[in-house]
């Protein structure tokens, strides 16, 4: 689906991603995680197409990533990113719309209509459709932004298969809304999406990651598998912090600091 080739970023010399390579395949769930300044939004926004490497280049199904033209690109892979300033007022069903700008030329047809409606009772942000964006609570408009997202991705197949891309996705969620929208993003690995998320949170990341890359000091440090036991010594290798690892009754793992 998506793979990083030796990739690195550089700004006035100082080396922000250095020499990463990642192959991610349709239906996967990878969590990207360090401290930070590790380099993890950075990796995030090359695979995006927002960054291009300085070094290295990034595929997307095969085809070199640089030579995407923004509308063939935004029907491939949609982002949430942390931070969105609206200076004009739009209703947040009309934000939710944006995803499907590049499915339609002047006006909606009646499935994207469908779509963002169908995203939004997902994201259980329908009661918000009316109202304006700017009015929003710091949650409100992060479920809102997902929505858009997942309107932006569609609907996908075998044959149409997409890439979901999450930059710390949840800061501003409560626990619930945590988990829904990790859940949800889950959701859409079974249909052929690959998700590749900026977690600060290891529990979080263990319960639905399929994989964890872990950053420090612009480099991956472990890329580790779900069959992979995940130690003490590594997580205080990356986070230079003490820690405990629980295993849990029902199975799975707990971390605590």
């Amino acid at each position: 689906m998506i793979e990083v080739q030796h990739v690195s970023f550089a700004v006035n010399k100082k080396i922000l991603v250095n020499e990463v390579s990642l192959f991610v395949e349709p239906g996967e769930f990878v969590v990207i995680m360090g401290p930070n300044g590790a380099g993890k939004s950075t990796l995030l926004k090359m695979m995006s197409g927002a960054l291009l490497p300085t070094k290295g280049k990034i595929l997307l199904k095969g085809k070199d990533l640089a030579t995407y033209k923004t509308d063939q690109l935004a029907k491939q892979r949609a982002v949430l990113s942390q931070h969105y300033e609206i200076s004009f007022p739009l209703s947040a069903r009309e934000i939710v719309m944006m995803g499907r700008y590049p499915y339609f030329n002047s006006f909606p047809r009646a499935e994207d209509e469908a779509i963002v409606t169908n995203r939004m009772e997902r994201m259980q942000v329908n009661d918000l459709a009316d109202r304006s964006y700017q009015t929003l609570s710091g949650g409100e408009a992060q479920k809102v932004q997902m929505s858009r997202v997942l309107a932006q991705i569609g609907d996908t197949s075998e044959n149409e298969q997409k890439l979901l891309l999450l930059d710390e996705p949840v800061s501003h969620l409560d626990v619930k809304y945590q988990h829904q929208l990790l859940a949800v993003a889950k959701e859409c690995c079974k249909k052929q999406v690959a998700v590749i998320a900026v977690l600060h949170d290891i529990n979080l990341a263990i319960k639905y990651a399929d994989r964890i890359l872990f950053m420090k000091q612009a480099s991956v440090i472990k890329n580790l598998a779900k069959h992979e036991p995940l130690t003490s010594e590594l997580l205080e290798s990356i986070f230079d912090i003490k820690c405990r690892i629980i295993n849990l009754p029902e199975g799975g793992k707990f971390v605590v600091f």
